[in-house]
């Protein structure tokens, strides 16, 4: 992971190859609307975009886990006929699986819904899966598994970008094959209002992704004269910046400059985990946008 800030401490992190392999051609059992109910518009240009306002509700994604009993998300129950639910439940019950609403520690798979590119609609399930070093996958990887009646490689079938932050950035496979923390040399303190954390999270959530990158979450202010000088803190603002309109509160800046704060938006948290990538502090300060 890279960032440009010079106050950022950075580690060089080897990322182990693997060979690239096509996905079989096979004849499947379609299980496309097994999964989800939306349709995925194919992000043709590989330049980042750095506008989250696309991002889906964290209902909208199929969770594969190992837990014991079989739960549905909201998505499933949007399946057009009996049959299609009953060959999603084949996968399951075949292959000893569950589906969950949620992302939690018995979590393994997060399976999206793309067409052919390996590329989908970025959900707050997906963020919370990277941060969680999981694998998400095309939903084609189910019905190849159908297909074969074997758990085949899930390498081939792993999601390369999004259809709003770029098409092959490769955030997924990084956060796979890097074990370390994305963010363990940051603090980090969430001033953000519950309508502010961005629309695809609840400050709690947001919390939690801080915690599972392995920041340390800061809860008082007040703290930041104790911090660990190796860790770079940051005080992370709501999506629109400080509440009150162009008001920022100058005694909080003042203590941001005087111990080193780097001062930002939610969406530099968000991007940097989606794509598995510490982004530059600068491209979200505050004091710049």
């Amino acid at each position: 992971t890279t960032t440009e800030s010079e106050n950022q401490p950075k580690e060089n992190v080897e990322i182990p190859q693997e060979q690239n392999k096509s996905i079989p051609s096979i004849v499947a059992p379609d299980l496309d609307e097994n999964l989800v109910s939306i349709t995925m518009a194919i992000e043709k240009t590989l330049e980042a975009i750095d506008d989250l306002s696309s991002i889906e509700k964290l209902d909208t994604t199929t969770v594969v886990d190992h837990t014991a009993t079989l739960s549905m998300s909201t998505a499933m129950n949007t399946c057009s006929t009996a049959r299609h639910l009953s060959q999603f439940r084949l996968f399951i019950t075949r292959f000893g699986f569950s589906t969950s609403p949620t992302v939690d520690s018995s979590t393994t798979h997060i399976i999206v819904n793309e067409n052919s590119s390996l590329v989908c609609s970025l959900t707050g399930k997906i963020i919370q899966g990277i941060a969680c070093h999981l694998f998400i996958v095309s939903n084609r990887w189910l019905n190849d598994c159908l297909a074969l009646e074997i758990i085949v490689d899930e390498r081939p079938y792993e999601i390369r970008g999004y259809t709003s932050l770029g098409a092959d950035h490769g955030g997924m496979r990084r956060s796979r094959l890097i074990p370390s923390y994305l963010l363990e040399k940051y603090s980090i303190y969430l001033r953000c209002s519950p309508n502010d954390c961005a629309r695809l999270q609840t400050i709690e959530q947001v919390q939690e992704l801080v915690e599972l990158c392995g920041a340390k979450l800061v809860r008082n202010f007040s703290e930041i004269k104790t911090i660990d000088n190796e860790r770079q803190m940051v005080l992370v603002l709501g999506i629109n910046g400080f509440s009150g309109g162009d008001n920022k509160p100058k005694a909080l800046l003042d203590a941001c400059q005087q111990f080193n704060v780097r001062c930002v938006n939610i969406y530099w948290l968000l991007i940097s985990i989606a794509k598995f990538d510490v982004q530059p502090l600068e491209n979200y300060d505050i004091n710049q946008i």
